[in-house]
């Protein structure tokens, strides 16, 4: 059948079958879509982040091994600490100063997000922010308390 032989009538009922089968499609890919991408997307964030990460200390150690080489080439030796990292020094203070801030960020977003919620409700999600408002002011304290020390 050819459609120039079908009437205006049939080919008006034929577009809306098609629309309503794209409609269809599309609540069923969209979601698909969501969902497939909710999980897929971190996945590769930390295969990304793992991988480049490795890649680094491989460099680091291909490099340490060629210091080694030529050191053994020339004769000489290198000292017992020359590869050993420097200790990273932990800045509790900073730590906190973050944890305070991100405490603070987290109830006021959620206290001006909330414009249409209930008084209750807003104060419970707001509160969220408590958390990492107090493990904020924990890491404050054991700056100071290891600074005496």
């Amino acid at each position: 059948m050819n459609i120039s032989e079908l009437t205006a009538d049939q080919i008006f009922e034929l577009e809306i079958t098609r629309i309503a089968m794209q409609s269809q499609l599309e609540d069923i890919l969209i979601p698909i879509f969501v969902i497939v991408s909710a999980f897929v997307v971190p996945a590769v964030v930390v295969i990304l982040v793992v991988w480049f990460i490795t890649r680094q200390k491989n460099q680091y150690n291909k490099l340490k091994a060629e210091v080694m080489a030529k050191a053994i080439e020339s004769g000489q030796t290198l000292p017992e600490n020359f590869f050993d990292e420097p200790k990273k020094q932990r800045n509790l203070l900073k730590t906190g100063i973050i944890c305070i801030a991100v405490g603070i960020g987290i109830a006021l977003f959620i206290w001006l997000a909330g414009g249409a919620v209930q008084g209750y409700q807003l104060a419970r999600g707001a509160s969220l922010g408590i958390i990492p408002f107090l493990v904020g002011v924990a890491y404050i304290i054991i700056h100071f308390v290891e600074k005496k020390k």
